[in-house]
């Protein structure tokens, strides 16, 4: 970043790329933030960014989504099999992360963990006005109900209508189809989409998430990735 006369640095701004930057938020711990935002970031190294989309871990947890896409490579940047970036960044601000990304021509997606209500005054920040927000909600009544001042902080804040919420079912026997279409009852008009995650049984294993293991995903879950891809990107309408 480079400074003025005047001793100020200049902005920096988002790389010229129709697919925008992310931040990822669970409404609470264990609904899929990670693995969601992780295979965001994976889903468009393989289909339009490259080696220029990153997985940003900056939820301030210790986990192993590295381990399960097989990312090998320098520790500071390890790489996975589809060119995916995945940077640790547990102790930093997610606007530092997002500028930090920009610098090195990247489009991140950020895992920022379950805390929607900390993050949100970064995501009103100028420096973040180009970037997507997602929420991760889980399809039970009493996580829907634990939300509910998530989405009126949100809403307040003028952050909602940019959100784009994702319902991610973790357990096979839960019919979330009726939450799920309540939710977008709810929410419709408020936000930027909504989309609903299936039970995905490679998910539900716990295990391994690199290329091979891809493959073995069910159809709807490659049409839920392509529908995120597509909300999160700046050539839909």
């Amino acid at each position: 970043m480079s400074e003025d006369a005047q001793g100020r640095s200049d902005p920096i701004h988002p790389p010229d790329t129709a697919e925008r930057s992310v931040v990822v938020c669970g409404t609470a711990g264990g609904v899929g933030t990670s693995v969601v935002s992780a295979l965001l970031a994976e889903y468009r190294a393989a289909t339009s960014l490259g080696g220029a989309s990153w997985w940003v871990d900056a939820a301030g947890n210790d986990g192993d989504l590295h381990q399960r896409l097989r990312a090998t490579g320098d520790e500071a940047l390890l790489r996975t099999a589809s060119g995916t970036g995945l940077l640790p960044a547990p102790d930093a601000a997610v606007t530092d992360v997002v500028l930090h990304t920009w610098r090195f021509g990247a489009v991140p997606v950020v895992d920022a963990g379950s805390r929607p209500l900390t993050v949100l005054s970064e995501l009103e920040s100028p420096e973040l006005r180009d970037v997507t927000p997602v929420l991760v909600v889980g399809p039970r009544p009493d996580l829907l109900n634990r939300a509910r001042e998530i989405f009126t902080e949100w809403d307040q804040a003028g952050v909602l209508e940019r959100t784009v919420v994702v319902v991610c079912c973790q357990v096979p026997t839960l019919n979330h189809q009726a939450l799920t279409q309540m939710l977008i009852d709810v929410v419709s008009g408020s936000v930027a989409g909504v989309i609903g995650f299936d039970y995905e049984p490679v998910l539900g294993g716990g295990t391994a998430l690199d290329r091979e293991a891809q493959r073995g995903f069910a159809p709807g879950s490659w049409n839920a990735f392509r529908d995120l891809a597509e909300l999160t990107s700046g050539r839909r309408a």
